[in-house]
C-alpha cells in the first residue's frame, strides 16, 4: 500500500471534527505547535499502547497513578475492551472513576477480551474479497494520517477485482481489499452527537460519577464551555480544524491527527444526521444503555443537563433579543446568565457608552477585561468580530464548515434547523456547499449576515510564525460579505422569483419660505442583483404622495435613512408602504455622507476604475462619462451622477441619498463590483418638468393599491391583479420589465401608437413566428442577473478574493456560469435574427428599430463568435476547465509549441539511440511518476554507455535515463508548468474580454426584454372574453379641445364569467368627456349593483390603452391621461393616527391639488365616514371643484341622492345608474335582482336593506330596518311635503338671516356680560333647538330653494364658554363659497353674520 492514499477528488478526509472545533475554542495553556505531526492522544489515555496507529491485538498493562475503568461501548469500536467489573484490589495511590460510555467507533483502543462488535473477515488468509462484502460497513487504515476511516463497501469491480468504498463523508475511492488494512465493522445503531433543537433527548447515556474528570476519555465534545476545565485535557491546534489540500498532488499533510481514542476519525458529514422526532430516543448498541428523562437524576445524583434556577434564567439579550426557551433554555440558560452578565442591564456599546447615552451604538458591544484574559485564541477573534457586529448573525469559517456561536448559534438551531453541537456551548454548523442556501434562509427572514472567511492555511501560519515571529496560533480570518435581504445576489429562491428587491436611501431637506411643500425628497433605490441604480429627487406634499407613489410600486426590502433625521410624516410612509422592510439607521455625514462627500468618494472610485485596463467601455450610454460640459472633476462619473452634480441644489438630495447606498455596499464589499457595471438611471418622478411634460402617466398610490395593479386586497399576493393577467412572458427580465410598464403607462399619442403597431404586427399572420421566438426564449435562465454575478466574478474581493480559502471548486462554477452565459447570448442572437427575417414586411417602425443590428439591436455577432472560436464550450462543460484553441492566448500557444518540440526532440532521441543500440525494439516506458524511461533489454546492458542512468529494472529489462533525456525531461516540466499556469488564468482573462463588452450584452438583454413584453401583451388579449378591440388614441391638438373616452361593450380585463360563478359579465358603454357629452359621471345604484366593478374596469380599460395593448371592448377611444387618481374601499391607517375617514380625505385632498384637465379622477363613495350632512356637504363640494375648476373626466358614485336631484340639469354631468329590478320580499323587505347594466337616469334607492337580507340578518331586524328606511326617505329623501307648509314658500332667505342675526346678538352680549349666564344659556338652548329642529333642516334641504343657489350646510359643535359654563350648541353654518342667493341685502347680512361669529 502507497504511503499516502489520496481521495479521487484529491481532498482528504476530515479527523474527528468535533474535537477540531472544540480544541480550536479550548484555552490550553500548554497547546502544540499548529503543525504538531503526532497525534495527542497520550493526553487523553496515558495508556502508551493507545498512541499506537496500529492497533495490537493483545492487551498491555501500564501501572498507573489514576486507573481508569473500562468503557461501556454503544456502536461500533473495533477494538474497544468489553466492560470490567472493578478489581477490589486497587492500590491506595490509584483513583478509580466508573465506567464511561463511548459513543462512535473507538478502533485504537486495545482488547482485553476479543470485540464483540468486530465481525470476523468473510474469509481468512488471503481469500479474494468479492461481490458478498458489498453493502458492509469497513474501516480503512490510512498510515500517514495514522488513523481509520469509515465507510461502506458501494460495489464492486470484476475486471479490476477492485471495491467502490465511499467514506462517509461522500468521498469514494476503489480498493484492493487484499492489500489494504481493512476492518469489517456490523452496523450498529449509533448515537448521534447532535443532539434535537430545543431539546433533550430523553434517552442517553453518560458518565455516571460524582468526581468525574473534566478529561475524561470519550468525545471530546462533552467539555465546550469556552475556558472551564479545558486544560486537562484539550490541546489548542489551531491547524487541525482544517483539512486543506491545495495541490492534488500534494501528500497528505502530517499536522492532520486523529483521536484514537473515540470516533475522532468519522467525518463530520456523521455529525449531522436526520433530523429526529422530540418522542424519539436515541438508542446505544448492545444492553449498555441508561435511560434518563431531561432534567432527572441518575441513580448518583448527577443531572444529564444540569437546569438552571429560576434567578440564573435571566434572560441574556442579544441581536435579536431571542428568548431562549424551553429545553435550550434549561440546557444554555444557566451558563449564558453566568458568563455573559455584561449583556444584561450593565450592557455597553464599544466606547463604553450605555443605552440611554445619546450616542450610545446597539451595534457595538464592550468586552470587560475580565472576561478577554479567559479565552482562547480562538475564542478572542470570534468575539472581537461579534463584539463590533452585534446586529449580525456571524457565519465563522473553520476548515470545510461555516460555524455559528453562542447567540449565534441559537438563530441558527431555529431558522435554519441546524442541529446543536453536544456540549454545554451553544453551537452548530454547517458544510461549505450549504452556504448559499443558508444564507439566504436567513437574509429572507430578516437577519444580517456577517461572513467571516478563512485566508490562511495552517502551512501559511507556521510560516508567518518563523519568517516573522509571529505569535499567532490562530489561522487569520477576514470579514469577505453582509449579507441582508436587500444584498442577495444568488440562491435558489431568488432563482426562482423574477420580481426585483430594492435597496432603498432616502434623505429630505427642508425648503425654507415655502409652507405648502417644503419638503424636498431624495431617493436612490439600488437592485443589487441587477447592478441597477435609480437616483432621483423631487418635491413633495405634507402626506409624501410622491414617495407612496415610489414605495408602492417597488416595494423596497430593506431601507437605509440618516438616524434621526426624517420627519415624522416620512418615517410612517415608509413603514406604511413597504412590507416588513429591513430598516438601517446610519449616523448622518459620517455614514450618510453628504452630495460633497459623496462627489468626492465616488470620484475616487471611478478614477480608480478607469486606470484599470479592463475597464474599457464604461464611458459610455447610461454608465458613460459625461461630456466636457459637466462640473469639473465629473469627467469620471457616468452621465446620470455627472447631471445630478451640475444641477446643484436640485440634485444635492438625490446625491446624498446615492451616498448612504454607497457607504452601505462598501460595507458589504459590493461598491466596487457594482458600481465598475452599473446602469444608472433618473427616476421617472424626478427632474425639473411638469407633469404634462413627462412621457408616462402617473398612477400613484391609492391607484395602484385600489385598482389592484400588483397585488391583491385579500392576501397581497398577484392572482387576479392586472399584472397577473398581462404576464405571458417567459423570461425574468420580461416579467421585471412588464412591471415597469405596467406602473408607468405611456403618455405621448405617438408613443403609444408605435407600440400598438409593434404588438398589431406580433399577431395574425405572425403570430406562429412570434410563438417560435418565444419558445426559444424559455429556454433562457435569468440572463440579467447571470450577468451581474459573471461581472461580480471578475472583480477580486470579497468571497471572490483570492486570499480566501474555499473548498468548492469555484473556478468550476464560475466557468459553468460563464458557459450559461455565452449560451444565452446566442439563443438571443440567434433567435432575433430568425424573427427579423419574418417580420422584415411588419409595417413598425419599433420592431424594425428592436430587430437591426447597429440600431436598437446590438450588433455583436463577431464578438460572440470570437468566444465561440476561443474553446470548445462541450469540452468545458465535461471536464471543468477551458482548453482554448490556437491563437487565442500567444503565451499559451508558446507553451504548446514548446512541449511538443521537446517531445519531438525525445523521439528523435529514441531513434538514435535505437542506432547506438542497434535494437529497434527499444522504447520509452512510465513506472509511476517518471516518464520517458529508456527500457533496454538485458542482453544490450553491456553495450549501454556509461553515462546512462539506471533508475528500475524489470525480469529480462532495464531502465535508463540518458543525459539528453533527463535535459528534455526538464525542458518539459517548465514549458507544462507554464502551459497549466496558463490554463488556471485563461477563464479569467475570458470573463474580462467578455466584461469589456457589459454595455453591448446589456442592451441584448434590454430589447429581447422588450420583445418578451411585446408578445406577452399581443398574446394577453386571447385571454380577455367577449369583443377585442385597438383603441383609438386621439392626439391633443390644441388645449380647447376637449378630452374624451368612449368605449363600447367595455368589458373587463381580469374578470371573467368562468371566474364569476353563475352566469355572464355583463360589457357596457361608457362615454365621458368631448364636446357633446358631460365630463363627469354621478353614478348612483343599489349597494353590490356593480358600480365600483364599473369604476374599475374604466380605470383599466385607460391603462392597458396607454400601456399600447388591445382593450376588452368592441371600440374604444381615448385622449390621452396624464394621471389617474382612485379613491375607492374603506381603510384606516391606526398606526399612522388616521381614522378610516381622515384617510379618505387625505387621498381626496391629493386629488384636489394634482388633477389635471387631462386626469381621470374616481370617487367611490365619498363622504360616507362621517354623518349624512357632513358627508353629503363633503362630497358635493369636491363634485363642484372637480367640475367647475379642474374641468377633467372622472366617475363619482354615491348613495347620497340628493346630489342626483341637484346635478339633474347641470349639462357637465350624466347622471347614471346600475339598473336593477326591485321586487316585494317578506315583510315588506324588497328583493333586488341585480342587472349590472349601466343606465341613463338616478336610481331613487340605494336597497341596503335587501343586501343586509343576503348577509343574513335576522327576519325581525330587517322588518324594523324596512319601517325605519321609510321614515327617514320621509324625512331626508323625496317625500317631505309634509314639512313644507311649516315654512312659508316665499321666506326662506329672511328666515334664514334673521336665525343668524339673533344668534350673533345672543353670544355678542354673553361676551360683553350684558347679559346673565342664564338667560344666555336659555336663548341659546331655544335657537340650539331651532337649528336641530327637523323643519329648519328641511328648510335647508328645500328642493325649490336649492336648485337656483346651490345650498351646502354642515352641522357643527361649537363651545360657548362663558363665565365657567361649556355650552354645547349645534348651528347650521352656510359655507359662503357656494350658498348663492338672490336677494343681495339677504345674503349681505348672512355673511356680516358670518364674520362676526368668527370674531366672537
Amino acid at each position: 500500500m502507497a504511503s499516502s492514499r489520496r481521495l479521487s477528488n484529491g481532498r482528504s478526509p476530515l479527523v474527528n471534527q468535533q474535537r477540531q472545533i472544540t480544541s480550536f475554542f479550548s484555552p490550553n495553556k500548554t497547546s502544540t505547535s499548529p503543525l504538531s505531526a503526532s497525534p495527542s492522544v497520550s493526553k487523553q489515555n496515558p495508556d502508551s499502547h493507545l498512541a499506537s496507529p496500529n492497533p495490537s491485538p493483545s492487551p498491555t498493562t501500564t501501572p498507573q497513578t489514576k486507573q481508569k475503568k473500562p468503557f461501556l461501548v454503544i456502536g461500533s469500536s473495533s477494538n474497544v475492551s468489553p466492560p470490567i467489573p472493578p478489581s477490589p484490589t486497587i492500590t491506595p495511590q490509584t483513583k478509580q472513576k466508573k465506567p464511561l460510555l463511548v459513543i462512535g467507533s473507538s478502533p485504537n483502543v486495545s482488547p482485553r477480551t476479543p470485540p464483540q462488535d468486530v465481525v470476523t473477515p468473510p474469509g481468512s488468509g488471503k481469500k479474494l474479497y468479492g461481490e458478498e462484502v458489498v453493502g458492509k460497513r469497513i474501516k480503512v487504515y490510512w498510515p500517514l494520517d495514522k488513523c481509520w476511516y469509515e465507510g461502506c463497501v458501494k460495489s464492486f469491480d470484476k475486471l479490476s477485482c477492485k471495491h467502490l468504498v465511499q467514506y462517509d463523508d461522500a468521498d469514494e475511492e476503489f480498493l484492493d481489499l487484499l492489500n489494504e488494512k481493512i476492518e469489517w465493522v456490523e452496523e450498529l445503531p449509533r448515537c448521534f452527537r447532535r443532539l434535537r433543537r430545543n431539546s433533550v433527548p430523553d434517552n442517553v447515556v453518560l458518565d455516571v460519577e460524582d468526581n468525574t474528570e473534566a478529561g475524561s476519555i470519550g468525545d471530546d465534545s462533552t467539555d465546550e464551555d469556552w475556558g472551564k476545565n479545558v486544560g486537562k485535557e484539550m490541546v489548542e491546534d489551531d491547524s487541525e480544524e482544517i483539512d486543506f489540500d491545495e495541490d492534488d498532488d500534494e501528500e497528505v499533510k502530517s499536522s492532520r491527527v486523529s483521536n484514537s481514542v473515540n470516533s475522532g476519525s468519522k467525518k463530520r458529514k456523521m455529525l449531522e444526521p436526520k433530523k429526529l422526532g422530540s418522542d424519539k430516543k436515541i438508542k446505544g448498541g448492545g444492553n449498555v444503555q441508561k435511560s434518563v428523562s431531561k432534567g432527572s437524576l441518575v441513580d448518583n445524583g448527577i443531572r444529564l443537563v444540569e437546569p438552571a434556577n429560576n434567578a440564573e434564567r435571566e434572560h441574556v439579550p442579544h441581536i435579536f433579543d431571542n428568548k431562549l426557551t424551553g429545553d435550550v433554555a434549561d440546557r444554555f440558560g444557566a451558563r449564558e446568565a453566568e458568563k455573559f452578565r455584561f449583556l444584561g442591564e450593565g450592557r455597553r456599546d464599544a466606547g463604553r457608552r450605555l443605552p440611554g447615552d445619546v450616542n450610545y451604538d446597539p451595534r457595538t458591544l464592550y468586552l470587560p477585561h475580565d472576561f478577554l484574559k479567559g479565552l482562547s485564541g480562538g475564542q478572542r477573534q470570534w468575539w472581537e468580530f461579534k463584539s463590533k457586529h452585534m446586529d449580525k448573525v456571524i457565519f465563522f469559517k473553520m476548515g470545510k464548515f461555516y460555524e455559528l456561536f453562542e447567540m449565534d448559534a441559537h438563530i441558527g438551531a431555529k431558522e435554519l434547523d441546524l442541529q446543536y453541537m453536544k456540549g454545554e456551548q451553544p453551537h452548530c454548523g454547517f458544510p461549505e456547499k450549504n452556504f448559499a442556501m443558508n444564507m439566504e434562509k436567513l437574509a429572507r427572514k430578516g437577519y444580517r449576515v456577517l461572513v467571516v472567511e478563512q485566508t490562511e492555511t495552517p502551512e501559511q501560519l507556521e510560516l508567518r510564525r518563523k519568517e516573522k515571529g509571529s505569535k499567532d496560533k490562530v489561522v487569520k480570518r477576514e470579514i469577505c460579505a453582509v449579507v441582508t435581504k436587500g444584498t442577495l445576489t444568488e440562491g435558489e429562491m431568488l432563482s426562482n422569483t423574477p420580481d426585483a428587491s430594492y435597496l432603498i436611501a432616502v434623505t429630505e431637506n427642508q425648503i425654507l419660505g415655502n409652507q405648502e411643500e417644503g419638503i424636498v425628497v431624495g431617493v436612490c433605490l439600488v437592485d443589487v442583483s441587477t447592478s441597477r441604480f435609480m437616483l432621483g429627487q423631487f418635491g413633495d406634499d405634507s402626506e409624501r404622495s410622491s414617495l407612496c407613489c415610489l414605495l408602492s410600486e417597488l416595494r423596497p426590502v430593506e431601507i437605509i435613512k440618516p438616524a434621526n433625521l426624517l420627519s415624522a410624516e416620512t418615517e410612517r410612509v415608509l413603514m406604511r408602504h413597504t412590507r416588513s422592510p429591513l430598516v438601517n439607521d446610519l449616523v448622518p455625514v459620517m455614514e450618510f455622507w453628504d452630495s460633497e462627500k459623496t462627489i468626492v468618494e465616488a470620484r475616487k472610485i471611478y478614477k480608480q476604475l478607469k486606470d484599470q485596463t479592463t475597464l474599457g467601455s464604461l464611458c459610455e450610454s447610461s454608465s458613460g462619462i459625461s461630456g466636457s460640459d459637466v462640473a469639473e472633476g465629473s469627467e469620471y462619473l457616468p452621465d446620470v451622477l455627472a447631471e445630478l452634480v451640475s444641477a446643484g441644489k436640485n440634485g444635492s438630495c438625490a446625491i446624498s441619498a446615492f451616498g448612504g447606498c454607497l457607504f452601505y455596499l462598501r460595507q458589504a464589499f459590493l461598491d466596487e463590483s457594482l458600481l465598475r457595471f452599473a446602469k444608472f438611471e433618473l427616476l421617472p418622478s424626478s427632474g425639473f418638468c411638469d407633469i404634462p411634460q413627462k412621457p408616462y402617466m402617473v398612477l400613484d398610490a391609492p391607484a395602484l393599491e385600489n385598482l389592484e395593479m400588483f397585488e391583491n386586497n385579500q392576501n397581497g399576493g398577484s392572482s387576479g391583479t392586472l399584472y397577473a393577467q398581462l404576464n405571458h412572458c417567459v423570461t425574468a427580465f420580461g416579467k421585471r420589465l412588464l412591471k415597469n410598464w405596467l406602473a408607468r403607462p405611456l403618455y405621448h399619442a405617438e408613443s403609444i401608437i408605435k407600440r400598438q403597431d409593434a404588438i398589431a404586427g406580433l399577431k395574425g399572420v405572425n403570430l406562429p413566428s412570434t410563438l417560435e421566438f418565444r419558445k426559444e426564449l424559455s429556454k433562457l435562465p435569468d440572463m440579467e442577473r447571470l450577468l451581474v454575478r459573471l461581472f461580480a466574478s471578475s472583480e477580486a474581493n470579497g468571497r471572490n478574493a483570492s486570499k480566501v480559502i474555499l473548498y468548492e471548486d469555484a473556478a468550476k462554477k464560475q466557468l459553468q456560469e460563464f458557459l450559461a452565459t455565452l449560451r444565452g447570448c446566442e439563443v438571443m442572437i440567434q433567435a432575433s435574427s430568425s424573427l427579423s427575417a419574418r417580420l422584415e414586411n411588419v409595417e413598425s417602425s419599433l420592431l424594425h428599430h428592436l430587430l437591426t443590428p447597429g440600431k436598437g439591436f446590438p450588433d455583436i455577432y463577431s464578438i460572440l463568435k470570437h468566444f465561440k472560436d476561443a474553446f470548445d464550450w462541450s469540452e468545458g462543460d465535461r471536464s471543468g476547465r477551458i482548453i482554448p484553441h490556437e491563437g487565442v492566448d500567444i503565451e499559451y500557444d508558446y507553451a504548446c509549441k514548446k512541449i511538443k518540440e521537446v517531445e519531438s526532440s525525445l523521439v528523435k532521441h529514441l531513434k538514435e539511440q535505437r542506432k547506438v543500440l542497434r535494437d529497434a525494439s527499444i522504447n520509452y516506458v512510465t513506472v509511476g511518476k517518471e516518464l520517458y524511461l529508456l527500457e533496454v533489454p538485458e542482453g544490450l546492458q553491456g553495450n549501454v554507455p556509461r553515462d546512462y542512468e539506471l533508475r528500475s529494472s524489470k525480469k529480462g529489462f532495464f531502465r535508463y535515463w540518458t543525459p539528453s533525456i533527463k535535459k528534455l525531461l526538464g525542458e518539459l516540466s517548465e514549458a507544462e508548468s507554464e502551459k497549466e499556469t496558463k490554463l488556471k488564468s485563461i477563464l479569467q482573462q475570458l470573463i474580462g474580454q467578455f466584461c469589456a463588452h457589459h454595455i453591448q450584452w446589456r442592451q441584448l438583454i434590454s430589447v429581447t426584454a422588450e420583445l418578451d413584453v411585446l408578445i406577452s401583451l399581443a398574446v394577453a388579449s386571447d385571454y380577455y372574453e367577449g369583443n377585442v378591440c385597438r383603441p383609438v388614441i386621439l392626439a391633443s391638438s390644441c388645449s380647447s379641445q376637449f378630452p374624451c373616452l368612449s368605449a363600447k361593450s367595455l368589458g373587463h380585463p381580469v374578470l371573467r364569467s368562468d371566474t364569476l360563478g353563475k352566469g355572464t359579465f355583463v360589457p357596457n358603454d361608457v362615454i365621458i368627456g368631448g364636446s357633446e357629452h358631460a365630463n363627469f359621471i354621478l353614478l348612483t345604484g343599489p349597494n353590490m349593483g356593480g358600480k365600483s366593478t364599473i369604476l374599475r374596469q374604466v380605470c383599466m380599460a385607460v391603462i392597458l390603452a396607454q400601456l399600447g395593448a388591445d382593450v376588452p371592448a368592441e371600440s374604444f377611444q381615448l385622449s390621452p391621461v396624464d394621471q389617474i387618481f382612485v379613491r375607492m374601499g374603506a381603510k384606516d391607517h391606526i398606526m399612522a393616527g388616521q381614522s378610516t375617514f381622515l384617510t379618505e380625505l387625505s387621498e381626496t385632498a391629493s386629488m384636489l391639488s394634482s388633477a389635471t384637465r387631462n386626469s381621470i379622477v374616481v370617487l367611490d363613495e365619498l363622504g360616507r365616514g362621517t354623518s349624512t350632512s357632513d358627508g353629503q356637504a363633503i362630497a358635493e363640494s369636491v363634485l363642484e371643484h372637480f367640475i367647475q375648476n379642474v374641468r377633467c373626466r372622472g366617475l363619482f358614485s354615491t348613495h347620497y341622492h340628493r346630489l342626483s336631484v341637484d346635478y339633474q340639469k347641470d349639462p357637465k354631468v350624466s347622471l347614471c345608474h346600475m339598473a336593477c329590478q326591485v321586487g316585494k320580499g317578506v315583510g315588506g323587505v324588497e328583493e333586488v335582482t341585480f342587472l349590472y347594466r349601466l343606465t341613463p337616469g338616478a336610481c331613487p334607492k340605494s336597497y341596503g336593506v335587501n343586501v343586509a337580507r343576503l348577509a343574513g340578518l335576522p327576519d325581525q331586524v330587517l322588518h324594523k330596518a324596512a319601517i325605519m328606511s321609510k321614515e327617514f326617505e320621509a324625512v331626508y329623501g323625496k317625500h317631505k311635503q309634509k314639512f313644507e307648509g311649516m315654512l312659508s314658500e316665499e321666506g326662506h332667505d329672511e328666515q334664514i338671516s334673521v336665525f343668524f342675526q339673533d344668534l350673533v346678538s345672543v353670544v355678542e352680549n354673553l361676551s360683553c356680560h350684558e347679559m346673565c349666564d342664564s338667560v344666555g344659556i336659555k336663548l341659546l338652548t331655544e335657537l340650539q333647538q331651532k337649528a336641530s329642529s327637523r323643519a329648519f333642516l328641511c328648510l335647508l334641504g328645500d328642493e325649490r330653494l336649492l336648485p337656483q343657489p346651490k345650498l351646502l350646510s354642515r352641522i357643527a359643535n361649537t363651545n360657548f364658554v362663558t363665565g365657567g359654563i361649556a355650552v354645547g350648541i349645534n348651528i347650521a353654518v352656510l359655507s359662503r363659497e357656494s350658498y348663492r342667493i338672490s336677494n343681495y341685502q339677504t345674503k349681505s347680512r348672512i355673511k356680516m353674520s358670518q364674520s362676526r361669529l368668527s370674531q366672537l
